[in-house]
């Protein structure tokens, strides 16, 4: 799926079938960790399509805005019988501070209502200030700290909010 083919999509979150937008999900995931000193970026669009699909096996969500841009991508999954987890949430960083997280978070909230979920769920980095920030003004605490969370040496932070 082409850049433009997702912008015909016109505004709104859109779910998106990984392997057919890989190249425009791995742009935005890409930009979003250069501009995050705390985030690594990934090598390539397979390493990322791995991590969505054979790792976690999420459902994944584009979000375009009202002037035909594509802004950043949401990926949940299941995380148990009670919770949601939001595995990634992308904002563009040329589109950040205007809403667009906060509108991709509140719809994994209501997709999480439509399952009978109670709790969503999320993991950060702890150096990720901005992120961190942004997850506590939007209603999520942090429930844990844990040490090398993905095995890369970096301590992650679990936020949870009951939904």
């Amino acid at each position: 799926m082409t850049k433009q083919e997702i912008l015909e999509l016109g505004p709104g979150i859109h779910k998106i079938d990984v392997e057919e937008a890989i190249d425009v999900l791995f742009e935005i995931d890409n930009k979003v960790a250069r501009a995050t000193p705390s985030l690594l970026p990934l090598e390539s669009p397979k390493e990322l399509s791995d991590f969505l699909i054979k790792e976690h096996n999420s459902d994944n969500y584009l979000m375009n805005d009202d002037q035909g841009h594509i802004v950043g991508y949401l990926s949940v999954l299941d995380f148990d019988a009670d919770s949601m987890e939001v595995l990634n949430l992308g904002t563009d960083p040329d589109f950040q501070g205007k809403g667009h997280g906060r509108a991709m978070m509140d719809f994994a909230e209501k997709l999480a209502k439509e399952k009978g979920k109670n709790n969503i769920r999320l993991v950060t980095n702890v150096k990720n200030t901005e992120a961190i920030g942004f997850y506590k003004a939007i209603g999520y605490t942090i429930v844990k700290e844990a040490e090398n969370y993905y095995g890369d040496g970096e301590n992650r932070y679990i936020f949870e909010k009951n939904i």
